[in-house]
């Protein structure tokens, strides 16, 4: 007796669903995160401000604002929330190694950034840790480091020396943004005279990282003395880390020619060069790198 086949036979509106998810998957791989293509760039550039909006909303919401603008502000986060799982789940979707992808930085920043919109769907706001969730709103900032992960970046390709120097400058604004985020949330309630909007809280974070310390602001709890440590030795750790990486490129690159190659975008070459090292093609000497 012949064996049944226990798979059915493709139809044809089968195979033409198979064609259509294979060139979305395929578009998404190619564009995400690939700042070559011009549609890598208009995807990556719509993202970034979608995140500096929600940055934004953020922000306001610090602030003493009618109920009416609360909702308003709430539906927008919705709205772009919404649109960061879809972003998420491309990524999920295209990654060929998918727990490595899980599991990567920017991807479980990612994930932090997006959950609090649980606090929204579901009612779960009366307990605590779901408050405290909502906070991991401001981690969308670091997202902005993920443009920054290498020369080729939205804005065109960088030096060594400029792609630190931006990092640098991503860092403290990052470590001063997220410590006055979490400063704000902890002390507004208990303190609102001191840190009754995240622009006090950052003229804390500010003055406290520059070491100038007046003293006229200070956090009375616990956890914000807490957040105040934590924030001072991040500063400590990671800014003259990039200092000392900075260093060693101005080192490595003075006396260097300052000319683009055409075909690849690198920007610098050694003073001797006939071909781009990154791709073999013939470079044109403008001006010496200093």
């Amino acid at each position: 007796m012949a064996k049944r086949k226990s798979s059915r036979k493709l139809t044809d509106e089968d195979k033409i669903d198979i064609k259509i998810h294979q060139k979305v998957q395929k578009y998404l791989h190619l564009h995400l995160d690939n700042y070559g293509s011009k549609h890598g760039r208009r995807i990556e550039g719509t993202l970034f401000f979608l995140n500096f909006l929600a940055i934004v909303l953020f922000v306001i919401e610090t602030h003493n604002i009618s109920d009416a603008t609360q909702t308003f502000l709430h539906t927008a986060e919705l709205f772009l929330v919404g649109i960061f799982i879809l972003e998420y789940a491309a990524r999920m979707w295209v990654a060929e190694r998918k727990t490595k992808h899980f599991f990567n930085i920017y991807s479980i920043i990612d994930l932090l950034a997006i959950l609090p919109v649980a606090v929204n769907f579901i009612n779960l706001s009366f307990l605590r840790i779901f408050r405290i969730l909502r906070l991991f709103r401001i981690l969308r900032i670091l997202r902005f480091q993920r443009i920054f992960k290498s020369k080729n970046t939205m804005f065109g390709q960088l030096s060594d020396t400029q792609l630190v120097i931006i990092r640098i400058v991503l860092t403290i604004f990052t470590i001063v943004f997220v410590s006055s985020g979490f400063l704000w949330a902890i002390e507004n309630k208990i303190n609102p005279g001191e840190f009754g909007s995240i622009w006090k809280a950052m003229y804390f974070a500010i003055v406290t990282m520059s070491t100038v310390g007046h003293g006229d602001i200070t956090p009375v709890s616990a956890w914000g003395r807490i957040t105040t440590v934590i924030m001072i030795l991040s500063g400590i750790a990671l800014i003259p880390w990039q200092l000392g990486k900075l260093l060693k490129i101005v080192i490595s690159t003075s006396g260097k020619t300052k000319s683009t190659c055409k075909k690849c975008g690198l920007i610098e070459h050694d003073t001797d060069a006939k071909f781009c090292k990154q791709c073999g093609k013939a470079v044109k000497r403008n001006k010496k790198v200093n």
